[in-house]
């Protein structure tokens, strides 16, 4: 069995290489996030996407990641520049060319090599406020 921490590292590291091919997330993984719940791999990968197109040049950062048994916890910063189109389920958003640096945690339960689960949580609105879309927090 892999180290729960490895996988998460290799998520982090996937993320950051936009390597869809390399994310370690399980067929039936669910991923619970502001705003929505994606259930399974193609679900999950395509809410990464999302950031993926948005920020081109985005990336996580971990300051800290502890675990117990399966059950990771970590917590770290993205950073990146609103330069794509950022789809999200009340429409797209164009590029702000505008610098975002938010802070982020996630809870993760890791299966064998895989991530099983993963709730993750951001302040929208500090990104809103970031991007320009409305009063900074």
């Amino acid at each position: 069995m892999a180290d729960p921490k490895h996988v998460v590292e290799r998520h982090v590291e996937a993320f950051n290489a936009r390597d869809a091919d390399a994310e370690p997330w399980s067929a039936d993984g669910d991923l619970v996030a502001p705003p929505a719940s994606m259930h399974g791999r193609e679900q999950v990968l395509g809410f990464l996407g999302v950031f993926w197109e948005a920020f081109p040049d985005g990336r996580l950062e971990t300051s800290r990641v502890i675990a117990e048994g399966s059950v990771v916890a970590a917590e770290g910063r993205f950073i990146g520049t609103h330069t794509g189109v950022m789809r999200t389920p009340a429409g797209d958003v164009a590029a702000t060319g505008r610098h975002v640096d938010l802070r982020w945690m996630s809870s993760y339960e890791v299966r064998g090599d895989e991530l099983a689960s993963e709730h993750l949580y951001f302040d929208q609105a500090d990104m809103l406020g970031q991007l320009g879309l409305m009063p900074a927090t």
